[in-house]
């Protein structure tokens, strides 16, 4: 009886503690500049956004950390942008990479040629 009563202590434990590691994150509310570009490389909005930044962990080592981006354009469209550590990224689920911006500034690249430059979120 006490060797399943520590079974089941134990498996409740792990997947606790699993869940507590992959759901580690910190958000962070901000204004900032953001500027889209088409594939065609033509400006279509440059202005201010509305941000909710946050980070996260997840369980893979090689890319164990990420940067979520919720810009809200004035209008009310949402862009849900992910940067992970290893330069990675997705823009609503399209495959993104991370490209060099000035300081201060995030800037991604989707695989069909879209741009979004963004003022960064801290920690």
């Amino acid at each position: 009886m006490m060797r399943k009563f520590l079974s089941v202590i134990f498996i409740f434990s792990t997947t606790v503690l699993s869940f507590s590691i992959a759901s580690a994150s910190t958000t962070l509310e901000y204004d900032g500049e953001c500027n889209y570009s088409d594939a065609k490389k033509v400006s279509k909005y440059s202005g201010n956004c509305h941000f909710n930044w946050g980070v996260g962990m997840l369980p893979d080592p090689d890319n164990a950390s990420y940067e979520r981006y919720i810009m809200t354009y004035p209008n009310g469209n949402e862009v849900w942008i992910y940067i992970n550590a290893n330069g990675s990224a997705s823009v609503n689920d399209i495959t993104a990479v991370s490209l060099e911006a000035e300081k201060g500034y995030r800037k991604v690249m989707t695989t069909e040629g879209e741009v979004f430059e963004f003022t960064q979120g801290s920690e």
